[in-house]
């Protein structure tokens, strides 16, 4: 089983699809496909469920996927090694994010990284929370930002915490002028964000036995400020969403001060490739230079 095998196998997981595999290795969609049906009959067993609608891998392929990953990841980084032995500093490193860091916190750092690192090739991937979580353990992104702790056997570093703060209608009056408590919350419509991203919120309501009604589920977060400010709710977010968005709504501390971690996630350290190391370290880097580290 060639290395190349591996690769058309990656891209037809990743792209569910053997015609969109091929159009992104360059090859015809006939190669890709007795590629595929090659690797099947050698392992014995089906990779794929085929449709109309494109491909699904079966629960061997789950399986397998992650081994060949693993393989390909060694590849990338036995080619990175050898390149920069060379002094090429060259190779790729893919990231994933949410939306808050992509916004506000990507577009420096793959600026200052590609100063120091013209030859690196940098590919981001935006989600929720889950999606980055999935992507980081099946091999999809090299880094992935995340909301810590998490449940799956990843390597996560700590970088930041985020204050989680109540947003309101203007006309909303809290007991107290400066700041909402828990009692400010109670009984009201909020407007949260879908599954995937609102796992802070959802850790905050269970903490506190909050009984409330939520009548919209929102994953952008301009328009869940949009929607607060027409008075449809409240809401809370973390801190650093309201960095680059702007709406007419208060915007208060909650007491007792809640927070998120976000930090760092990786699969294995041993099989991380020298480009993805230098940005790992950039990432520390920048995160410490600019005050954010308040851990």
């Amino acid at each position: 089983m060639s290395l190349f095998s591996y690769q058309i196998f990656d891209a037809v997981a990743k792209q569910q699809s053997f015609l969109r595999a091929a159009e992104n290795m360059y090859l015809t969609p006939s190669a890709v496909s007795h590629s595929i049906a090659s690797l099947e009959s050698k392992l014995g067993f089906s990779l794929f469920i085929r449709s109309r609608t494109g491909v699904k891998l079966t629960s061997e392929g789950e399986a397998l996927l992650i081994h060949v990953r693993t393989i390909l990841n060694c590849e990338e980084q036995l080619q990175q090694e050898a390149t920069q032995i060379n002094g090429l500093g060259k190779g790729t490193v893919v990231i994933g994010t949410f939306s808050s860091v992509c916004t506000n916190w990507i577009p420096d750092i793959v600026k200052s990284f590609e100063i120091l690192y013209p030859n690196i090739n940098i590919n981001i991937m935006q989600g929720d929370y889950e999606d980055v979580i999935f992507w980081t353990k099946n091999g999809i992104v090299d880094i992935g930002f995340a909301s810590l702790p998490i449940k799956e056997k990843l390597i996560a570093t700590p970088l930041y915490k985020d204050r989680i703060l109540c947003v309101t209608p203007r006309d909303f009056k809290p007991i107290h002028s400066t700041y909402v408590t828990i009692d400010d919350l109670k009984n009201h419509s909020f407007i949260l964000q879908r599954e995937g991203y609102s796992a802070d919120t959802v850790l905050f309501i269970k903490k506190h036995n909050l009984s409330i009604r939520s009548q919209f589920l929102i994953d952008n977060d301009q328009s869940i400020l949009a929607m607060v400010e027409n008075g449809l709710g409240i809401s809370l977010v973390p801190e650093l969403i309201l960095n680059k968005v702007r709406c007419n709504v208060n915007v208060y501390p909650i007491k007792p001060n809640e927070f998120r971690t976000i930090g760092l996630i990786t699969y294995k350290t041993e099989l991380l490739s020298p480009a993805t190391l230098k940005m790992f370290d950039h990432i520390l880097s920048y995160i410490k230079s600019n005050n954010l580290m308040n851990l």
